[in-house]
């Protein structure tokens, strides 16, 4: 994982910005990060044993609109908010409650459908 400040965003300016709009700036800010490698089918996730947000480097383009990324970032970010659940022997990531979560990103549609064209 390489740090927070890419060629084009700043992991830590956009964690900032996206804790005070959507959570009254009071999450406590993981060690953020850009992917080594380019992923197209892992765009962002949240490694709770390293308390670490990391998005794919595919995202720190240019040609990447800012929405997008502030969705992936805002998504990484309910994972804290919403942290896994075990049901049994099943692990629920994206529980009801996350979902209803995610769902006060304004964008959000146009966010997965630029995210989609990568």
């Amino acid at each position: 994982v390489s740090g927070p400040l890419g060629e084009h965003y700043d992991l830590e300016q956009m964690f900032e910005d996206l804790n005070f709009r959507f959570f009254g700036g009071l999450m406590a800010r993981p060690q953020l990060g850009w992917s080594r490698r380019p992923s197209r089918t892992l765009l962002g996730h949240y490694d709770p044993a390293h308390h670490a947000i990391v998005l794919s480097c595919i995202l720190d383009r240019p040609s990447v609109p800012k929405l997008a990324v502030e969705y992936v970032m805002y998504h990484e970010m309910l994972h804290l908010k919403h942290p896994v659940e075990h049901r049994g022997s099943r692990r629920c990531v994206h529980t009801p409650e996350f979902r209803q979560s995610e769902k006060h990103f304004p964008g959000l549609a146009e966010a997965k459908k630029m995210l989609k064209l990568l």
